[in-house]
């Protein structure tokens, strides 16, 4: 197989990341792995997708054990993963995860691990700057004990998230902080800002709060922040602004109207707990079986529900805020039980973000 000749890579390194995970979708290499360790959590966050009883023994039962990690690992990398994300759940639940951790990091891999921080301790952090992940991201629920515990719904996690984070900075693991923005905590964006800028770390924003995926109710719709709120802030970072920009311009420039209209099953993959290879973590379908099958084999089918996933609806296809919106099959799926539905919230998000940002873009045009 022969590919067209391509420009040189970037050198800033989020350009350069992002042309390299291009370039593997382009190819069908599987670069980014998701292992999502656990679905169990020691916090009880009002509006997760995906959260767990921590002490759920039959879950807990059902997990891969490290050796089966480990194979999954070996034979991802024979395919060509590169990145590897361990996240859950709460990844620090595991007892054997420096059984696991350990071998991974002898293995070349880019590793980056995802937790709420909270039972990291000093031995634990002591651990990781043996041999460190090459990124930490930790999820902050507020900049209060009062507006992160609201959140939560467990007491003394504020204080075990503070102490957790600052254990990492004590022993020089690279870090960053990621805020979730509620109705609840809203008023507390610049408190939290002020508290990254006090340890020293980078901290970005999330505000667009998805469905638990396997149907059980959750609070996210009391908690999601309105179009209007969510663009405003959007707006308000340059980042953000700029990132949007850049993506709708690349939607309008394609306009293909594609459903899969990122990495997944294309460049990424996500194995469950339990085993199930998936295209995306918030899109259980398709499930297929790597440890079974063969890494290889269940790659190919996991491409292959990617590819035959039907075209978006009539709807979308004739949006003209269409370039400006973040629906995707798996947003479809956990709201519409449909992978190609449109979603209202989004529509609402989408017109806001085209009505502000329409300038921006005509005005860098000329």
């Amino acid at each position: 197989m022969t590919y067209p000749e391509r420009t040189a890579l970037p050198t800033d390194f989020e350009s350069l990341m992002r042309e390299l995970h291009c370039r593997a979708a382009e190819q069908r290499q599987p670069v980014n792995g998701t292992f999502e360790l656990t679905e169990r959590c020691n916090l009880a966050c009002r509006m997760c997708y995906v959260c767990q009883s921590p002490g759920d023994s039959m879950l807990r039962a059902k997990e891969l054990s490290t050796v089966a990690w480990l194979e999954l690992t070996r034979q991802a990398i024979d395919n060509g993963m590169v990145f590897l994300l361990l996240t859950g759940g709460e990844i620090f639940l595991r007892a054997d995860f420096f059984e696991l951790y350990s071998p991974l990091t002898r293995l070349g891999l880019v590793l980056t691990l995802f937790t709420n921080g909270t039972l990291i301790t000093d031995s634990i952090a002591a651990r990781l700057a043996d041999a460190p992940p090459s990124r930490t991201e930790i999820t902050l629920y507020g900049a209060t004990t009062s507006k992160y515990e609201s959140i939560t719904g467990v007491p003394g996690s504020y204080y075990r998230c503070c102490k957790g984070i600052e254990a990492l900075l004590k022993h020089n693991i690279q870090l960053d902080l990621k805020a979730i923005i509620t109705k609840q905590n809203v008023e507390e964006i610049t408190l939290m800002q002020k508290m990254a800028h006090d340890w020293g770390l980078p901290i970005s924003m999330g505000f667009q709060l998805t469905k638990r995926r396997d149907g059980m109710f959750s609070e996210v719709v009391e908690c999601r922040l309105s179009a209007d709120e969510c663009i405003g802030l959007e707006a308000a970072d340059n980042y953000f602004m700029s990132d949007w920009c850049k993506e709708s311009k690349r939607k309008i420039s394609l306009d293909n109207g594609c459903n899969f209209d990122c990495n997944a099953g294309k460049g990424s993959f996500v194995i469950s707990s339990q085993g199930d290879m998936n295209a995306c973590v918030d899109l259980p379908l398709h499930s297929t079986r790597p440890l079974e099958i063969g890494f290889k084999a269940a790659w190919k089918q996991v491409q292959h529900f990617v590819d035959s996933t039907p075209p978006m609806s009539p709807i979308c296809l004739a949006c003209d805020a269409r370039p400006f919106c973040s629906r995707c099959p798996a947003w479809s799926h956990l709201e519409t039980t449909t992978l190609v539905d449109p979603i209202p919230y989004l529509c609402d998000i989408a017109r806001e973000r085209k009505t502000r940002y329409m300038s921006v873009l005509n005005s860098s045009s000329n």
